[in-house]
């Protein structure tokens, strides 16, 4: 059967020969390591890493508090001058 797509005619299917199907490709685990150990190597340890968090943390507290207060404050000098 032929069919048309718009203006041009598509062949008829031919048959093709079906190729062997390869078989999966198997990651050496060893590789998994790798990213693994160049960041133990490059990261400094836990409690620094939890430490800096808890400092990133309670800036960012103390920040929001910061707006909070300065928003509080120029709210009411506006309420005052109108």
């Amino acid at each position: 059967m032929t069919r048309w797509a718009f203006w041009r005619r598509q062949a008829a299917p031919s048959a093709q020969p079906v190729a062997p199907a390869q078989p999966p490709r198997r990651v050496d685990p060893g590789w998994a390591e790798v990213p693994l150990a160049v960041l133990s190597w490059c990261l400094p340890g836990s409690a620094v890493v939890v430490g800096v968090l808890g400092q990133i943390a309670l800036a960012v507290v103390l920040l929001a508090l910061a707006v909070g207060i300065w928003l509080r404050l120029w709210r009411g000098r506006r309420r005052r001058q109108s």
